[in-house]
């Protein structure tokens, strides 16, 4: 966080307070702490670890930007899928990504609910809640990219900010909370491929489409009537050709 932070020879080093954050923390502090001496001393010779307390380490963790460990991702990320293509697992040519969000609890300060908003639950009690977005490469388990916004930022927008980590040869997928022709749009003008779940009744088209009973067919999607156009790069008259397959779901059994 600042310049001067770990430049004195403490007992734990930047570099050590780093390893000890990523490390997956799930027990108490003081355990963690103990075998994280532990295991540095058994198996790293000559390390700078020594002895430190919950209180020293509280107090390193605050002089630690959290844009480092998005740093180290993009690292990790980056370094898996270069030069590595017999290791990259994908699906008929494709790199398999989905995009999924949800809200996500946070401690209830002042701060925080300046940052992100709060949100009633179901017996109207207050929380600070924040809306969380992840593409995520679902057959090589990595997440090409996270975001954690307010909640007045809707799920469509941080869908649309996660193309900027797509690329030829991906094949998105979306659940039936995202469709929008501004989506479709997008892709097309990044040349990404996408797969997106609707609702039958989604638009005219779709509707039209359910009613003949067709299994596949390739259609013309627009904006609809109602959607605010000034903002944007097209114009009601602009339309994407897309393929609509219908996918039959057993009668009465819901997706989990």
């Amino acid at each position: 966080m600042s310049l001067n932070n770990f430049t004195r020879n403490r007992k734990l080093s930047f570099r050590s307070a780093i390893v000890f954050i990523i490390n997956f923390l799930t027990k108490s502090l003081s355990v963690e702490i103990d075998n994280f001496i532990r295991f540095i001393g058994c198996n790293l010779k000559g390390s700078e670890i020594s002895c430190f307390t919950k209180s020293a380490f509280v107090q390193y963790r605050k002089k630690i930007k959290p844009e480092v460990f998005k740093s180290l991702s993009d690292s990790l990320i980056e370094e898996f899928y270069t030069d590595n293509d017999e290791s990259v697992k994908l699906w008929n040519g494709f790199r398999l990504l989905a995009v999924d969000g949800s809200r996500l609890v946070l401690p209830d300060t002042n701060e925080l609910e300046s940052i992100y908003g709060k949100a009633k639950n179901q017996s109207e009690t207050g929380v600070v809640q924040a809306r969380i977005s992840v593409l995520y490469d679902v057959l090589n388990r990595f997440a090409i990219d996270g975001v954690l916004s307010p909640l007045s930022t809707g799920e469509n927008v941080l869908a649309l900010n996660h193309l900027a980590f797509a690329k030829a040869n991906d094949l998105i997928i979306y659940d039936r909370g995202y469709p929008s022709f501004n989506l479709i749009y997008e892709h097309f003008e990044k040349g990404v491929d996408f797969l997106i779940r609707v609702k039958a009744d989604f638009s005219n088209v779709t509707r039209e489409f359910h009613q003949r009973g067709l299994q596949s067919d390739v259609v013309r999607m627009q904006p609809g009537k109602n959607i605010k156009l000034s903002d944007k790069p097209y114009s009601k008259n602009t339309f994407k050709e897309v393929r609509l397959v219908r996918v039959e779901l057993p009668s009465r059994n819901v997706l989990r």
